[in-house]
């Protein structure tokens, strides 16, 4: 997905980023290279902002209500009390601010309960009451919420959203789009839909030590390939503790990932999807192919390599494979964005690359956003649509101009990276950025996670796994195609 967004933001960060890391001599990539294809000295600047194009509206300090998780993580992209010193809340602060000046609204935060944070709002909107402007769920749930027919379409129920412009995003607005219908969206609403997107980190010492080049410039040369990411974990392992077997806890391994992460993404890195849109625009499964098969063989046969460590599930947020590349003992692991934040004290060097893409016959790199990112919806009961779509279009618009800019600023600057380079990767793994509808239709079984199912099964067969949940994804469907949108 290619975006148009903050370009020029873009480039300038890429100009006066100031590298705190150092490179080995034979691994350095000119700034010339980093600029990819020509950068300018411009900055983009209010003025130059593209317009939303709203009317003047005074809507008399009316609360426009959301209802979020009750994580801060989660509720920090849309509600900050005060400006702080921290640049991404102070920009969130201040999107607020001017929208509340700009329309005279206030912005209420309406927290889940600990018990059902997935599915609160549909108790109220099924009983007819506007007690919502607007949802932020989880992305699971958010079609739960569509498929009862609960939430107004982005499209053509929300008259001042212009989907075209750069704050909303396309592969989402695709992907989400069912009959015809666009119940869900994710734009620069959210700095999440960026920081749960998936990446690869490798250690550049370890790189160094193994005499091998940093992939940064396969990246750009579209030659960061699977087969390529396989050579180099499989060089690097080594029994540290001296006990004749390779122990995560103690040793070093050429690849780490969650059973969440690397067994999910594989699948979008060979331009496979779970469904896809028949004729009618309706769900059609797109998940049975020979490409598909190859992909997850591929994948999970490298697992099997003593130089690969897959981190089961856990419940108590730790993480053994952070941990192991914190300390200098895995060559390279996955995660979210958001993720590498963590690695901000760690005392080797490191470099942030997009996912390798399958082969060199895929046109590009793909970063699935995790399901836990916040999809918005609208729910049906709302007394003023209008108004919900001005204030919408607007948080946006501004979100665009000020609460992205500043966390790219952050993220790139302060969290993330060590090095000018890895800026350009993150603004590839943006535009690469993947929201598969068969991964967030939760409703067709485990084909909406098939690569982490999959991984319960010690050969991985993914012909017995697919008949097996084949009748529930199909009868699922069935039952949207059918009902999708009818309210």
């Amino acid at each position: 997905m290619k975006r148009l967004i903050s370009s020029l933001i873009l480039v300038s960060l890429l100009a006066g980023l100031v590298s705190c890391g150092s490179e080995s001599g034979n691994n350095d990539v000119s700034s010339e290279q980093t600029s990819a294809g020509g950068a300018s000295d411009e900055t983009e600047t209010e003025d130059s902002a593209i317009s939303d194009n709203l009317p003047e509206k005074d809507y008399n300090g009316y609360d426009f209500r959301i209802l979020m998780r009750c994580t801060p993580i989660w509720t920090k992209e849309m509600f900050v009390d005060e400006a702080n010193g921290d640049v991404v809340d102070d920009a969130v602060y201040r999107r607020n601010q001017i929208v509340s000046e700009r329309f005279g609204v206030n912005f209420t935060l309406i927290e889940s309960s600990d018990t059902n944070i997935e599915y609160d709002g549909i108790p109220a909107i099924l009983a007819g009451d506007d007690a919502y402007d607007l949802i932020a769920a989880h992305g699971h749930a958010a079609f739960t919420y569509a498929q009862q027919g609960l939430l107004l379409d982005w499209k053509t129920e929300l008259p001042y959203v212009d989907l075209d412009k750069p704050w909303w995003d396309q592969d989402a607005r695709e992907s989400f789009e069912i009959n015809n219908k666009l119940y869900a969206m994710v734009g620069d609403l959210s700095y999440n839909a960026l920081a749960y997107s998936d990446c690869m980190l490798f250690n550049k010492k370890l790189f160094d030590n193994y005499n091998e080049e940093y992939p940064f410039q396969k990246v750009l040369d579209g030659t960061w390939t699977f087969d390529e990411f396989s050579r180099l974990v499989k060089v690097c392992s080594a029994d540290l503790n001296g006990d004749d077997k390779l122990d995560p806890n103690d040793d070093l391994f050429g690849y780490a990932t969650y059973i969440w992460v690397g067994p999910v993404e594989v699948l979008y890195t060979g331009g496979g999807r779970v469904m896809t849109k028949n004729a009618d625009g309706g769900l059609e499964l797109c998940y049975n192919t020979e490409r598909n098969i190859d992909v997850y063989n591929a994948f999970f046969n490298l697992l099997k390599d003593d130089s690969c460590y897959l981190e089961p599930d856990r419940s108590d947020y730790q993480s053994l494979r952070r941990t192991m590349f914190f300390e200098g003992r895995a060559l390279m692991i996955d995660g979210n964005l958001n993720e590498v934040s963590y690695m901000r004290d760690m005392k080797d060097d490191f470099g942030i690359v997009p996912w390798p893409k399958f082969d060199s016959s895929c046109d590009g790199y793909a970063a699935n956003v995790d399901a836990g990112t916040n999809i918005y919806l609208v729910p049906i009961t709302v007394s003023d649509p209008e108004r919900n779509s001005i204030i919408l279009e607007a948080l946006s618009a501004e979100g665009n101009r000020i609460v992205i800019p500043a966390y790219y600023e952050t993220a790139l600057q302060k969290k993330y990276t060590r090095d000018d380079i890895s800026v350009k990767m993150i603004d590839i793994i943006r535009e690469s950025r993947i929201f598969d509808i068969g991964y967030y239709y939760r409703d067709i079984g485990y084909f909406s996670w098939g690569g982490r199912a999959l991984c319960g099964d010690p050969d991985h067969n993914f012909a017995s796994f697919y008949a097996k949940n084949e009748p529930t994804a199909l009868a699922t469907i069935k039952e949207v195609n059918e009902n999708y949108g009818k309210k």
